[in-house]
């Protein structure tokens, strides 16, 4: 089937969510590990993103009633798996939180030090203002925040792309050098391997794409549109994401990139560094400021609504029908405080970021993206007919998901 506008519209959606802060430490976990792995891994990760994501659309399309992957799963296998898979959902993107505050404190307080000069920063209140600043943001409005993350989304991929491609002069021969040893191949596979599902991670959107569809068009058609959907996303992601990773690690050089690692911050803020032009030196940080601000302002948010549904779900366990009468402004807002107050702690404390998304985001995406999705059509009658002949390799793939991490640090 041949997508319409609308279709088009919801890969650009699928693709921006994708598009964000996880794309700027790629490049460094790639790069310390070698030009091979990044080689192997570029070549498997279309069919395992595309059908990973595919099996959560098809979960939610596929339901007689239009709901989202909860009410898809409460539907199917009761109230305790769905409360189950929310607080998946939830651990899912909680933990990518934390990374974006600290990455955006890390990106603010290198730019005052190295471009701006300015020294004795206090990272405590550096820290509460910028995150004070972007909460306001949320807390002014639903419709406010959109606007705001839908003006930066999209030039900031133009900017990327074009980073990318200027990029391509300084490219050099740094990576090459190192010897092919099966060993070290195997561990920086092990090692890259999450942080890839992180970067290329848009399930979080997938339930809202496909509860869309089912409310409009009969479950087949549903399943045949979103198919399509994710297909050209997973694709246009490969290009994008690929191309940004090679491209900066082509420009810099394996001692750069371990410095990068060394100082907890962005691939883009370390070429900012390294850079001739002063211009560049100056926008270059913009840049990276504005992808992790509009990736914390989704997934703040995305964090917030599960925290919510948590708490009112536990808070009417026994009377569901109470859930209605709860005051959810007022839960909201409590909720977005002490989010902020916790994230602000733990930002201040700056722990490593590449090991957040390694050992904590990727296995719990991996998790909600891979090994739920080929679980559930095993067990659901109504999803055997959507069985993938490469759910066994998506399967495995998501186990290294989870334990890639933590194998490939020990090897």
């Amino acid at each position: 089937m041949s997508l319409d506008r609308k279709d088009w519209e919801w890969v650009l959606t699928c693709f921006g969510t994708a598009v964000g802060a996880g794309i700027l430490y790629l490049p460094i976990r790639a790069g310390l590990g070698g030009i091979w792995p990044m080689l192997i891994l570029t070549a498997i990760i279309f069919p395992i993103t595309f059908v990973a994501h595919r099996g959560i659309t098809r979960v939610v399309a596929s339901c007689p009633k239009p709901t989202d992957i909860i009410g898809a799963v409460e539907y199917d296998l009761g109230r305790n798996v769905g409360f189950a898979v929310s607080i998946l959902y939830f651990l899912s993107i909680v933990t990518i939180c934390v990374g974006y505050a600290t990455g955006v404190t890390n990106i603010v307080e290198s730019f005052l030090h190295n471009q701006m000069g300015v020294e004795g920063t206090s990272r405590t209140v550096l820290t509460f203002l910028l995150l004070a600043g972007l909460t306001g943001v949320i807390l002014a409005g639903e419709k406010f925040m959109v606007r705001v993350t839908s003006m930066m989304t999209f030039p900031l991929i133009i900017m990327l792309a074009g980073l990318s491609i200027y990029m391509i002069p300084q490219w050099n021969t740094a990576i090459l050098s190192a010897p092919f040893e099966m060993g070290d191949v195997f561990k920086n596979m092990l090692l890259l391997f999450p942080v890839l599902v992180f970067a290329m991670n848009f399930s979080p959107v997938c339930s809202t794409l496909a509860a869309s569809y089912r409310s409009q068009y009969s479950a087949e058609e549903a399943v045949q549109r979103t198919d399509g959907i994710i297909k050209w996303t997973s694709l246009i992601l490969l290009v994008f994401v690929m191309f940004f990773v090679f491209s900066m690690v082509l420009a810099t050089s394996p001692e750069v990139l371990a410095m990068s690692q060394a100082k907890n911050v962005d691939i883009l803020t370390t070429v900012s560094l390294i850079v001739s032009q002063p211009f560049l030196q100056y926008l270059i940080p913009l840049i990276a400021f504005l992808a992790i601000a509009s990736s914390y302002f989704g997934h703040f948010v995305g964090t917030r609504e599960g925290l919510v549904g948590i708490t009112t779900r536990v808070m009417t366990w026994n009377n569901p029908a109470a859930e209605a009468k709860l005051n959810r402004k007022r839960i909201n807002l409590i909720v977005t405080l002490v989010m902020m107050i916790g994230l602000w702690f733990l930002a201040v404390y700056n722990p490593p970021i590449l090991k957040i998304i390694g050992a904590l985001s990727a296995p719990i995406i991996a998790i909600y993206a891979y090994l739920m999705p080929v679980m559930l059509m095993k067990r659901i009658p109504r999803l055997f007919i959507y069985q993938s002949k490469m759910a066994g390799f998506i399967f495995v793939m998501g186990l290294i998901g989870i334990v890639g991490d933590f194998v490939g640090s020990y090897l």
